[in-house]
């Protein structure tokens, strides 16, 4: 303790040597329990570089303390506690020749967004902190831009986009993203690589299987009987002769004369299957997309693009019915429009899915909550990835349109809807019916501080459902508001809170009271 303690003060003494220091203390929510925070949150400038600190101390109503990004105990911890001090390190903006961003990753697009579009890997912030990387290069040959999602744990999604416009005519580019493995998105707290769901000892590296519930691992050096039914399970006869010994000991009997003493093992031993090993069963997915995109009208307040893009995903699902694998699909817009006209922003695409499994803008805000997640039933718990589900998708096509809108530099607003009619499959009919799969979302955000008001943000995220307008909850589901009310003397009172779904029984919604997941921030900040 005192060495996080001293940590902490030697950090923060030199940083607050620095500009644009802020601090808060207020409560937070960390793998479903409130912790109170005190944190430090100062940005430390130099020429085109910015570093943004996440300085943060949690501790309980009882005065514990959470000191799991307080960790030197190791080189490994020591590494990803630093990481976890960095909120991110910029360079440059957007729009310069060279643009770094390490740590969190608000947004992150590829090109018109058929494969990526919104992705976010700080969406379950601070319960996990990512260290993503996000870079883009231009010249006068062409741009380059690629994020990875973690570079703290494991690299895990990643994904590059190669613009060349210097090749032919038309402005082109490929863009190819990969997941290397999908199950990265499920937490692992000992790094065994079994989740944390299904690791009867999540903090310990060593031991992850108890059939019996005795409080052995089933790999354990003293475990004699795994399944619990009283008779070793071994078939080494000085261990068989060392438990009978034991267990006499234990009753005040001796055993040594008695016929089972050298009897053999237990033959009929009923173990629970061995959880998941996401380091040994890796389960990939990728996807390649090629675009095109010529101006046709481009003056100072009115800009119009025509573009097309087409993307095949590489991987496997399965159909619903029959369980048969399938390969992944191709989604295609052959045609699209984007353009600007002075404060607003309207695109327009068709689409289509020729073949069925296929969903556009895959990886979006939600992926890493999408991403891998247990289902329980009676058969037991298993992992359901995103790729898997996409087997419900036959042929569809129909439109997709946005409307972004600036009004001055106080507010901004944003809105986009996807209608595809199509082939679905039905759970009910057992078949794939005629259907419609529809996505909405929304933002809000004020630019301007409005008397007490410092800030505001509204989101919402509701995708591949039949009418996204009855507001019927889905894992797809992302909903949110962030504020800031000024209190006086230089403080903000902030507020932030996020709310998602998932179907933890396999029921097919999100209905149950803990298939909601709250993220909820309450601190109050204050400038140095």
């Amino acid at each position: 303790m005192k060495r996080t303690i001293t940590s902490i003060l030697i950090t923060s003494s030199f940083l607050f040597t620095q500009q644009g220091t802020t601090g808060a203390f207020g409560t937070v929510t960390i793998d479903g329990k409130v912790w109170n925070q005190i944190s430090l949150r100062p940005v430390t400038p130099f020429w085109k570089l910015n570093v943004a600190w996440d300085l943060v101390f949690y501790f309980d109503q009882d005065g514990n303390v959470y000191d799991e990004n307080w960790d030197f105990s190791s080189g490994e911890a020591s590494k990803n506690t630093i990481l976890d001090k960095i909120y991110y390190i910029s360079y440059g903006k957007t729009t310069d020749p060279l643009y770094v961003k390490v740590g969190a990753l608000d947004r992150v697009d590829l090109g018109y967004g058929i494969l990526v579009n919104g992705y976010s890997n700080a969406i379950q912030y601070p319960s996990v902190k990512n260290v993503g990387l996000d870079m883009r290069v231009r010249s006068s040959f062409g741009e380059v831009q690629g994020f990875v999602n973690d570079l703290k744990q494991n690299v895990g999604l990643m994904g590059v986009r190669f613009k060349l416009p210097k090749l032919i005519p038309i402005p082109t580019a490929v863009s190819i993203v990969l997941d290397r493995n999908q199950y990265l998105g499920l937490k692992d707290s000992d790094d065994d690589g079994r989740p944390d769901l299904v690791d009867h000892f999540p903090n310990s590296a060593n031991y992850w299987l108890d059939s019996d519930g005795d409080g052995l691992a089933d790999n354990h050096a003293d475990e004699f009987d795994r399944d619990g039914d009283g008779f070793p399970d071994v078939y080494d006869l000085d261990v068989i002769h060392q438990f009978w010994d034991d267990l006499g000991e234990s009753v005040g009997q001796d055993f040594s004369n008695e016929a089972f003493y050298d009897s053999i093992p237990d033959d009929d031993v009923n173990l629970q299957a061995e959880p998941l090993d996401m380091n040994e069963n890796a389960d990939k997915i990728g996807a390649i997309a090629l675009d095109f995109g010529y101006t046709i009208v481009s003056e100072e307040k009115m800009n119009i693009t025509v573009f097309a893009q087409a993307a095949q995903m590489l991987g496997t699902t399965y159909h619903p019915g029959t369980g048969e694998e399938l390969n992944l699909g191709m989604g295609l817009v052959p045609i699209g429009v984007s353009s600007n006209f002075g404060p607003a922003h309207f695109s327009f695409e068709y689409r289509m899915i020729p073949n069925g499994q296929f969903e556009f803008s895959y990886w979006n805000r939600a992926y890493d909550l999408e991403r891998a997640t247990f289902v329980t039933t009676l058969n037991g718990t298993n992992v359901v990835t995103k790729e898997s589900r996409l087997g419900k998708y036959g042929e569809m096509k129909g439109i997709y349109a946005y409307l972004g809108l600036k009004v001055g530099s106080i507010v901004s607003a944003g809105a986009s809807y996807q209608n595809l009619i199509g082939s679905l499959w039905d759970d009910i009919e057992a078949d794939f019916i005629e259907s419609e799969n529809k996505s909405f979302t929304a933002s809000l955000n004020l630019l301007k501080s409005i008397n007490k008001i410092k800030y505001a943000k509204m989101y919402y995220q509701q995708r591949n459902v039949p009418n996204p307008f009855d507001f019927k909850y889905t894992e797809g589901t992302i909903m949110g508001y962030q504020a800031g009310i000024e209190i006086g003397s230089g403080m903000v009172l902030n507020y932030n809170f996020q709310r998602s779904f998932k179907d933890l029984n396999g029921d097919g919604d999100v209905d149950d009271a803990d298939e909601t997941i709250n993220l909820t921030t309450i601190e109050t900040s204050f400038s140095l």
